[in-house]
C-alpha cells in the first residue's frame, strides 16, 4: 500500500507541473490554470480499504507441547491461513474474511513422524488442536478426521452442526471409562500444556493409556469409528497408585504396601498374630493391592493377565510366601445388594473367590519369576493355576485340596453361569479381611461360622493382588512395576 501510495502522489506531481507550464494568458499564471492539486497544497491520498483480518489462536498439545508444528487452517468459503507452534504449543495467525467453520490440522514439530490433529473453530478467537479433538471430530464425522481436510463447504458446515453432540458423547465416555469428569470445554477451554492443567492431566492420562494399552491415537479413532453406538465401547485406562491411596489401603496383620519411583513393594514382616483378623480365623500376614474399575467384568472377556514383577530376594521356594490374583465372582453378575440378614453362608452360595496360583506354573514348573530383576508373566484362561476357593466347582476348575496347578479357566462352567463377573464388596472366603466392628458376633478371637453375619466379611474392591495368606509368618519382600488386566478393553495399573 506505501508503494501504491507514494507512485500516484508522484505522478500526480508531474503532472500538475507539466500543465502549469504549458498554460495560456502569459507570464501572469491565469486563474483559469488547471491542477489536479488540491487548493491547500498537500498530496491527495487513497482511502485505505476495510481490514477484513480475523485473527484466530489456539494450543497443540498431546500431554507435552506440540513445538515448532505446523497449523493448517481452511474455511467454509476457501479462505486458508498458516501459523507455526511455539516451544509451549501455542500459534496465532489472521485470517483474511473467513467463513466458519474453519478446519484446523496440526502436523510436524514435535509431534510424532506422520501424526496429524484436527481441530474447528466455529467462531473467530480461541481453539485447542489435541487427541480430545480429534476424537470429537472422528465421532461426529464417522470418519478419521483426516478424510474431511478436503471436504467441501456444505460438508464443513454440517459437521460443525455436529459437534455438540458429539463432544457430549465423548465427554461421557471419557468419565465412564474411568478418567473421571471433564469440565472445560474441549474445543474453547484455553489451557497451559504443563502438569498440574486439568486439560493437561487428562491428555497425558490418555496419552499413558494408550501406551500401556499398545494402542496409538489413530488405532483409538478406528476403533471409536468401528464401535459407532456400541455402548460397550471403552478407552483403554492407567490407573496409577499414588503413595496415599496406597497407604489407605488396609493390609492384614504384619504387612505394608508402598511405592517409590513407579515400584510397588509388598512386604510381610516375620511373625504370628492374633486371631482376628480373617474371616475364617488365622494368624499370619497378607498384603493385599485391590484394583478398582473392575467391577462387572465377565469372567468371559477375560483375556490376559500381565504382571511386571520381582520375587523375594531370599528366594523362591515351597512354603515361602509369594504373590497370587484373588477375583470375587458373581455367578450371575447380580447388582441386587445383598439381603440386611444375609449370612456369610448366604454369600458363599452367590460369590465365589476365583485364584490364580502363580506358584505351580510360574515358579515350580518354569522358574518365569526372577528374585535379582523384574520379569514378566502372562496369565491366560489358558494358563494352567486357576482354582476355586471353597465352595461348589464351577466346572472342572478345581477346589482345595484336590487342586494340582494344572486347572485352567477354560473349565469353567460358562454354559451355566455365562455372566459370571468380577464383583465389588463382601465375600464370604475365610482368607479375606474381617469386619470386627460390623456386629458384636463378628468380634471373635475364632472363625466365624458361616451362621455370621454377612458384614463380618469387609468389603474390597477386587480382584486384588495378593501376598501371603492367613498362614504367612515368614518375612517376604515382593516388587511390582505394573499389573495389566485385559478384557473387553485393556486396563493397566502402575505406582507412583
Amino acid at each position: 500500500m506505501g508503494i501504491r501510495s507514494f507512485s500516484f502522489a508522484t505522478g500526480t506531481l508531474v503532472l500538475a507541473l507539466g500543465l502549469s507550464a504549458c498554460g495560456g494568458g502569459g507570464g501572469g499564471g491565469s486563474s483559469s490554470g488547471f491542477s489536479l492539486l488540491p487548493s491547500g497544497g498537500g498530496t491527495p491520498t487513497t482511502p485505505p480499504a476495510a481490514d477484513t483480518s480475523v485473527a484466530v489462536s489456539g494450543t497443540v498439545a498431546t500431554g507435552a507441547p506440540a513445538s515448532g508444528s505446523n497449523v493448517a487452517l481452511r474455511c467454509a468459503n476457501g479462505t486458508s491461513g498458516t501459523a507455526t507452534t511455539a516451544a509451549d504449543g501455542k500459534w496465532s495467525a489472521k485470517l483474511d474474511a473467513p467463513e466458519f467453520p474453519c478446519l484446523a490440522t496440526a502436523s510436524g514439530g514435535s509431534l510424532a513422524a506422520g501424526q496429524k490433529l484436527h481441530s474447528m473453530l466455529r467462531a473467530a478467537g480461541y481453539v485447542n488442536i489435541t487427541p480430545l479433538t480429534e476424537l470429537i471430530l472422528a465421532r461426529a464425522a464417522g470418519m478419521a478426521p483426516s478424510g474431511i481436510e478436503q471436504a467441501g463447504l456444505a460438508a464443513l458446515a454440517a459437521l460443525a452442526g455436529k459437534l455438540d453432540a458429539a463432544q457430549a458423547d465423548i465427554v461421557a465416555l471419557l468419565n465412564e471409562s474411568g478418567y473421571g469428569a471433564f469440565a472445560p470445554n474441549p474445543f474453547t477451554g484455553e489451557f497451559k500444556a504443563v502438569a498440574g492443567d486439568a486439560y493437561d492431566d487428562l491428555l497425558e492420562h490418555l496419552a499413558q493409556s494408550l501406551a500401556d494399552g499398545d494402542t496409538t491415537l489413530d488405532g483409538l479413532v478406528a476403533a471409536l469409528i468401528a464401535a459407532a453406538e456400541d455402548d460397550g465401547f471403552d478407552l483403554p485406562l492407567t490407573h496409577t497408585f499414588k503413595p496415599a491411596e496406597l497407604a489407605a489401603q488396609p493390609q492384614l496383620n504384619k504387612a505394608h504396601l508402598a511405592s517409590a519411583a513407579g515400584v510397588l513393594s509388598m512386604r510381610l514382616d516375620a511373625g504370628s498374630n492374633a486371631v482376628g483378623a480373617y474371616v475364617g480365623g488365622g494368624a499370619g500376614n497378607k498384603a493385599v493391592l485391590q484394583l478398582p474399575g473392575l467391577a462387572g467384568t465377565k469372567m468371559s472377556d477375560l483375556k490376559r493377565i500381565e504382571l511386571e514383577l520381582k520375587g523375594d530376594a531370599g528366594g523362591i521356594g515351597q512354603g515361602l510366601p509369594y504373590a497370587y490374583l484373588n477375583f470375587t465372582v458373581d455367578l450371575h453378575c447380580d447388582a441386587t445388594p445383598l439381603p440386611a440378614n444375609a449370612t456369610l453362608a448366604d454369600v458363599r452360595v452367590r460369590r465365589r473367590i476365583l485364584i490364580f496360583d502363580t506358584y505351580y506354573h510360574f515358579m515350580q514348573a518354569t522358574n518365569a519369576i526372577s528374585t535379582s530383576e523384574f520379569s514378566s508373566i502372562a496369565i491366560t484362561p489358558a494358563t494352567p493355576g486357576w482354582r476355586i476357593s471353597g465352595g461348589t466347582p464351577v466346572g472342572t476348575v478345581a477346589v482345595n485340596p484336590a487342586y494340582n496347578g494344572s486347572e485352567t479357566l477354560e473349565g469353567f462352567d460358562y454354559t451355566a453361569y455365562p455372566d459370571a463377573c468380577i464383583v465389588d464388596g463382601i465375600t464370604g472366603d475365610g482368607g479375606m479381611p474381617r469386619n470386627a466392628s460390623a456386629d458384636a458376633s463378628c468380634a471373635t478371637n475364632a472363625a466365624l461360622p458361616g451362621s455370621a453375619p454377612a458384614v463380618c466379611g469387609a468389603a474390597y474392591t477386587g480382584p486384588i493382588l495378593v501376598l501371603g495368606d492367613s498362614g504367612s509368618t515368614t518375612a517376604s519382600l515382593w516388587s511390582f512395576k505394573r499389573v495389566k488386566v485385559e478384557a473387553k478393553r485393556k486396563q493397566t495399573f502402575r505406582f507412583g
